[in-house]
């Protein structure tokens, strides 16, 4: 007898830092509703074309002492040109068209088994999914962003549809480059603390791995995690958003619990593509993974990878006025 858990994802699009539920999937357990699993994933204006903000000045005095090499100066200037960035981005106006490979897999069927009165994890079979996009993004003088995608490619065969739909299953993603707005504007650094967490290098180059969380008293929406911030520009590297800042997270942990198991999802999204100063997506990666306690057995349930190359920029200007 198994109680299957289904696919039960929340797409989001956040504009203005105001999220918009656009689907939501409902999830059976056996003849009952189960608990949802509601990922809230970072599309649209925020997070995943995320929120960012730079640091005012009263934010700086009270930064706390940062240890070893990144002292309080440091990270405050890396904080400072992040800022600055975002203020750019934000003023931004581009056009530019690339390739956007999905590899998407997923169990549909996973959920409990009960064998000789024993109760275990059951992941039933693995579902694989490819897509090839052309993807374009296009945002106007006046801040508007449009999308459009055209599907070369589905499970290795070729096929040429013009405003295709997003086709992945579990995790949904949209204006990915918007990202950092996030966690690194200046009105999102007012409400943060960071840390200097440790140094280390990202395709070669030196960086800061900031970790970024909610001051004392903020309430949701409010999206944190870890910062990867070049040393030399604070240029933005990597960032490896934390879940529970997502919001229907608790739909998420109910899932957990009714496995009895522990949620470990992780949601990365990289910049390594640069252009007249505004950094472009390379990779954005979800990975949904369940735990037995916090070092036990794991539990992979999904996992969405997204790569982004060939770049072709027609636009990108920034310090626009709207």
């Amino acid at each position: 007898m198994r109680a299957a858990i289904g696919p039960f994802w929340d797409r989001r699009v956040w504009k203005g830092g105001t999220a918009r539920e656009d689907v939501v999937r409902s999830a059976r357990f056996g003849s009952r509703t189960g608990p949802p699993r509601v990922i809230g994933m970072i599309a649209g204006g925020a997070f995943l074309s995320l929120l960012l903000t730079a640091v005012p000045e009263a934010f700086l005095h009270g930064q706390a002492a940062v240890p070893g090499p990144a002292s309080g100066s440091g990270l405050e200037i890396a904080l400072a040109r992040a800022a600055d960035y975002c203020d750019r981005l934000d003023r931004s106006v581009m056009d530019f068209i690339c390739r956007e490979r999905i590899e998407e897999w997923f169990r549909p069927g996973a959920g409990l088994s009960r064998q000789h009165m024993r109760q275990t994890i059951f992941l039933g079979q693995r579902v694989d999914h490819g897509y090839v996009y052309d993807y374009q993004l296009v945002r106007g003088r006046q801040g508007d962003i449009t999308e459009n995608r055209t599907l070369l490619a589905e499970d290795g065969k070729k096929v040429h549809v013009a405003d295709a739909p997003l086709k992945t299953h579990s995790f949904s993603h949209a204006k990915v480059v918007m990202g950092p707005l996030g966690l690194l504007s200046r009105e999102n650094q007012a409400e943060h603390d960071y840390r200097v967490l440790r140094e280390e290098k990202v395709r070669g180059e030196e960086a800061f791995v900031v970790e970024a969380v909610p001051k004392p008293g903020f309430q949701f929406p409010h999206l944190f995690g870890r910062l990867w911030l070049r040393k030399k520009d604070a240029g933005i590297l990597r960032i490896e958003w934390n879940p529970a800042s997502i919001r229907n997270y608790q739909l998420v942990e109910n899932t957990a619990k009714f496995l009895g198991l522990t949620p470990d999802l992780l949601v990365i999204s990289e910049y390594a593509f640069e252009k007249n100063g505004i950094r472009f997506p390379s990779r954005y990666t979800v990975k949904e993974i369940y735990r037995r306690g916090t070092s036990g057995a794991k539990y992979a349930i999904s996992e969405t990878d997204v790569v982004y190359d060939q770049y072709k920029f027609f636009t990108v200007e920034t310090n626009v006025k709207f």
